[in-house]
C-alpha cells in the first residue's frame, strides 16, 4: 500500500522556499529550502498520533526537495 505525498510551496523569496508536507489527509510540516546551499531547516513539525510518522513522511520528501535545488528548480 502506497502512501500519498503531498509538497506544496508557500513561500518564495530569492534565498529560500517554504515547502509544506504531509499526506492527502493532513500537513506534517513545514521546511525552508536555502536555494544557496541546498540545506533544509524544519521549521515545524506536526505531532501525530494516527496515521503514518511524521518523521517516515519528511525522510520521503527530502529527496525530492533536494532534487529541486540541484535542478535549481522551485516549483509550486
Amino acid at each position: 500500500m502506497g502512501l500519498e505525498l503531498i509538497v506544496t510551496k508557500e513561500e518564495e523569496t530569492s534565498d529560500h522556499c517554504v515547502y509544506a508536507f504531509g499526506t492527502s489527509e493532513e500537513t506534517m510540516g513545514r521546511v525552508r529550502l536555502h536555494k544557496s546551499s541546498g540545506d533544509l531547516e524544519l521549521v515545524d513539525f506536526a505531532d501525530a498520533s494516527e496515521g503514518p510518522n511524521p518523521r517516515f513522511v519528511f525522510a520521503q520528501v527530502v529527496p525530492r526537495l533536494h532534487d529541486y535545488h540541484d535542478r535549481s528548480t522551485y516549483p509550486s
